[in-house]
């Protein structure tokens, strides 16, 4: 078995015991060490998710099955502790190619707890290996996650340690399990092709609303206004996964996102990050958006990079 397969990690056994009453009740005097193995794990991922800010994203690098597609094994980290990981946030519509809404590489050092997050808008005008210039999320389309991984470590000059893919579909689930994520929604939003239709002011999201207020970028921010709102609303829905509600609904959290992730992270590994950024200070994280100026080429419109500042950026998440 090669590592690429070790990445599977299954909660069959875990349905199977509840489902139908089969190791319910622990062995007198002896731990039910199946659920308690399940409540280390929710417990750590929650961990994970509140002190990195990673997102849903963080929350199922625990739950990953292997994509039927042929990727490249991971990368292993280097000597100095660090790894890189790529987040994608997917639109899986019926009949057409999956398409890479949200792009963030994720840059962790273990030893010094530091995290930087680089969200690279969708229109970023890249060279795609075989596809000439185009914008960035296109890669996903034209090759899936081996493609985008290549086009993202060819741009940045950064190795890509290992990369979760999420699906939206989950997402809004996952939401609702939680019972909806708290956040004061800033102006009015309304894009009715896409169903997104907010008001502004506090207010309790519940799945549908909270996708549509992370994807939402009819406004003149474009795809930097909808970053900078998710990673605010990252933030709300780290505090909302810490809380004792979300810690009791975890297992069926875990079987949600299950259904709706990919990565080629193995569980040891998993584990090994969790462990290394528990009661990370939240001072230690620091996010940013790839440098670049709105234009418009041929037509398209794109988020063009800026070579020097792309260049300092990269430089600081290799230090």
């Amino acid at each position: 078995m090669s590592d690429y397969d070790d990445i599977r990690f299954r909660v069959d056994d875990y349905h199977d015991g509840h489902n139908n009453g089969e190791n319910r009740v622990a062995r007198r005097g002896r731990p039910n060490k199946k659920g308690t193995r399940w409540r280390l794990i929710a417990l750590l991922t929650l961990v994970f998710l509140a002190s990195s800010y990673l997102g849903y994203a963080a929350m199922a690098c625990f739950l990953g099955d292997r994509p039927n597609i042929e990727l490249p094994a991971p990368l292993l980290p280097g000597a100095n502790n660090k790894i890189n990981i790529l987040l994608m946030g997917v639109d899986q519509r019926k009949n057409e190619p999956a398409r890479s809404d949200t792009i963030i590489l994720a840059s962790v050092d273990l030893k010094t707890q530091e995290v930087h997050l680089l969200s690279i808008p969708r229109d970023t005008r890249v060279a795609i290996p075989n596809h000439g210039v185009q914008k960035i999320n296109h890669a996903h389309a034209l090759g899936g996650p081996a493609l985008l991984i290549k086009t993202v470590e060819n741009f940045l000059g950064l190795p890509v340690n290992y990369y979760v893919e999420t699906n939206f579909a989950g997402f809004k689930n996952c939401i609702d399990l939680l019972g909806g994520v708290t956040i004061n929604v800033e102006k009015r939003m309304y894009y009715p092709w896409e169903e997104i239709d907010l008001r502004p002011g506090v207010q309790k999201l519940n799945g549908h609303d909270a996708l549509a207020y992370v994807r939402f970028r009819s406004d003149q921010q474009g795809d930097i206004g909808r970053i900078q709102r998710q990673q605010k609303f990252f933030q709300a829905l780290a505090k909302e996964a810490l809380s004792l509600k979300a810690v009791w609904k975890a297992p069926w959290l875990i079987g949600e996102l299950k259904k709706n992730v990919q990565t080629n992270m193995p569980t040891k590994e998993m584990l090994r990050v969790a462990f290394a950024l528990k009661g990370m200070d939240q001072s230690h994280l620091q996010a940013h958006t790839l440098p670049g100026d709105p234009a418009t080429i041929d037509g398209l419109s794109y988020w063009v990079p800026r070579a020097g500042e792309v260049k300092q950026m990269v430089a600081l998440m290799k230090n």
